[in-house]
């Protein structure tokens, strides 16, 4: 029983990016909608809706971006692995993961720079006077959530192989 629990709750925890980016996506669209109205029918613009559109896509792409890393969604191009003897292009997958995770410690260090610099001017937004802290701290986050993602899908790749291996009777 309890370890049924122990798996809800950590597909809740492990599905929590994409539930936030869901709710902040479903906000945009309601809020685009609203503001063509407002802005077509009404004709009277909401100002401070340029500003915060383009703040909720951006936390939708890196919440949302963790999770297309943990379940594969990203787009691949795999006829070229496909065509490869079956150990080759497992080989061509560990280093396709490797570059990953070097491309996103790279991103991730300089998302902090950047996010750093945000708090240090202590500026704000035009209409909201959000603080662009507040605003860009999803840099990092996303950026984290990646990496976690990334080796979350390598450990379960590799368990599922070595799981299949044990199957057949197949010693690595």
């Amino acid at each position: 029983m309890e370890n049924t629990k122990k798996g809800k709750l950590a597909k809740v925890l492990g599905n929590l990016d994409v539930g936030l980016a869901c709710v902040l996506l479903a906000g945009l669209i309601v809020l685009s909608f609203a503001g063509v109205l407002k802005r077509y029918i009404f004709r009277d613009p909401i100002a401070w809706m340029e500003e915060i559109q383009p703040l909720l896509f951006l936390w939708v792409v890196f919440l949302a971006a963790g999770a297309a890393f943990r379940t594969g969604g990203h787009v691949a191009i795999e006829i070229v692995v496909d065509a490869l003897p079956k150990r080759a292009g497992k080989i061509i997958e560990r280093i396709n993961v490797v570059i990953e995770l070097l491309i996103l410690a790279y991103l991730t260090w300089q998302s902090c720079v950047f996010y750093a610099q945000c708090v240090t001017t202590n500026k704000v937004t035009l209409f909201l006077q959000l603080p662009y802290s507040l605003v860009y701290v999803i840099l990092p986050i996303g950026c984290v959530l990646m990496i976690v993602s990334v080796i979350y899908r390598e450990v379960s790749v590799i368990r599922a192989e070595r799981a299949g291996n044990e199957k057949e009777g197949i010693e690595e």
